[in-house]
């Protein structure tokens, strides 16, 4: 199975019920950033024996053998109380258990674990130079510190653990840039979905023929984000930072 796919599983009267659900986005609806359960439903319909498939063609999951078998309605309206999946699926993800593979395990560990690292590098300094720090560099001080990532958790959530394990072998300092851009109308939109890629946008206005925004974004981000609206814009906005 696809380390993009994890089974959740929840057993009653001796027998189990399984869904597969997106690795990528399960924390993301437990932790509330998704409410709609069929974002994260990779099939519809709840299963066993789902560890016995290398694939995910539907063709296997919904052919009724010794193998997988889909779980009948009339089943899942004695144990349940309703044939709705999505709200089957709801109970399973909420009381069952996310049973991940080793391999799955390993690669979201890696995933959530670079993205703290980005996270970090784009939002810090080293306090010496002003200067941001590389993300290899972080990921050397973090592996020195032993400082741990939860992959359960979100990446936002752990940048503040990690700054605080690391600074005796990286001197390191969160540090956040406003920058306030005045462009011709023309760029709005695409400058708009840049600014919000790139950081929190503090305020906009239209005035006249110009846009103009301020942003919040991380200080390691501020030469890459400045080169990018100076690209869309061919050389016609004018960026200001503020602080």
């Amino acid at each position: 199975m696809s380390v993009d796919h994890i089974i959740a599983k929840i057993s009653f009267h001796g027998k189990d019920f399984e869904i597969i659900v997106d690795s990528k986005k399960i924390n993301d609806y437990k932790s509330g950033k998704i409410s709609d359960i069929s974002d994260i439903l990779i099939v519809d319909g709840v299963f066993r024996n789902l560890r016995k498939v290398k694939s995910l063609d539907k063709g296997v999951l919904f052919k009724d053998n010794k193998t997988v078998l889909r779980v009948e309605d009339s089943e899942l309206s004695t144990v349940f109380n309703t044939t709705d999946h999505q709200t089957i699926a709801k109970k399973i993800i909420d009381d069952g258990e996310i049973q991940y593979t080793t391999e799955q395990r390993k690669a979201l560990l890696e995933r959530k674990q670079r993205a703290v690292i980005n996270l970090i590098a784009n939002q810090s300094i080293d306090p010496r130079t002003n200067a941001p720090h590389t993300p290899a560099r972080i990921e050397s001080a973090m592996k020195q510190a032993r400082a741990s990532v939860d992959m359960h958790k979100p990446a936002e959530s752990q940048v503040q653990d990690i700054i605080k394990n690391i600074p005796s072998i990286l001197p390191i300092k969160l540090e956040f840039k406003e920058i306030e851009i005045k462009t011709p109308i023309k760029y709005a939109g695409l400058l708009k979905k840049i600014m919000q890629d790139f950081g929190q946008i503090e305020k906009e206005n239209w005035i006249g023929t110009n846009y103009i925004a301020m942003i919040s974004i991380g200080a390691g981000l501020v030469d890459t984000f400045l080169g990018k609206v100076n690209g869309l814009t061919h050389g016609e906005a004018i960026c200001r930072i503020v602080n």
